[in-house]
């Protein structure tokens, strides 16, 4: 009579236990492993968007004093006397001459931003606050550019404004910095286009638009502050 022998069931438990304990080991180091992954992509984003928002907010600093000068070198300009005008030197002439055309733009660094809008993984970023903020800055992008289109359009009404004197007086190329003028003017121009009223209503209707757009300019800075701040809190987790 053939004996049975005795199942090991303890040692096949253990086996199995095994088994299933290496198996769930091997999918949550894999988990993790694509967590950390994961982690690594969000902390390069954030730090490229950091990047891009650090320099915008330089160019935003400049733009703010140029528009600023502007703004009140043409103070200056609309309360001096004819007499005060003519004494202006090159350089006085010169800044007038820009604060009554200044066709300020911003030019914002959006790469990361919109490579991320583009491609839909704005959802690599996880912080729903950051979302917001960002969110919030690209919609205050959006109303600025209108500004600037407003600011333009009254420039170019100032210098058609000008062609009667023989102009036009100034023409831009890139930027403000890149102002040529075409026909010098000295202080004599100055004094005689402030006191000609169809010209200084165009003059005052763009810098009513550049007041304006300084406004607009001021609040997307604190916009881009609190972006910034939110942005860094995030990137200090990691």
């Amino acid at each position: 009579m053939t004996q049975h022998q005795a199942i090991p069931w303890k040692r096949i438990a253990v086996q199995a236990t095994a088994i299933v304990i290496s198996i769930l080991l091997a999918f949550a180091i894999e988990a993790w492993w694509a967590e950390r992954q994961e982690r690594e992509l969000e902390h390069r984003t954030l730090e490229a968007l950091r990047s891009d928002l650090e320099a915008t907010d330089t160019e935003l600093d400049r733009l703010l004093q140029r528009v600023a000068a502007a703004r009140e070198i043409f103070s200056r300009f609309q309360s001096a006397s004819p007499a005060e005008l003519v004494e202006f030197d090159a350089e006085e002439v010169r800044l007038a001459m820009v604060s009554l055309v200044t066709p300020a733009s911003f030019n914002p660094i959006t790469a990361t931003h919109d490579a991320l809008s583009n491609d839909g993984r704005l959802g690599l970023i996880s912080d729903p606050e950051l979302l917001r903020h960002l969110s919030n800055w690209q919609g205050a992008l959006d109303d600025i550019e209108a500004n600037s289109i407003d600011l333009a359009a009254e420039s170019v009404r100032v210098l058609r404004s000008m062609e009667k004197y023989g102009g036009p007086f100034i023409r831009w190329q890139r930027s403000v910095d890149d102002l040529e003028v075409l026909q010098r003017a000295n202080g004599e121009t100055l004094a005689v286009l402030r006191q000609d009223a169809d010209f200084m209503g165009k003059a005052r209707m763009h810098q009513y638009t550049l007041s304006g757009y300084l406004l607009k300019l001021r609040q997307l800075d604190e916009n881009l502050d609190s972006t910034l701040a939110v942005l860094e809190q995030e990137i200090d987790q990691y």
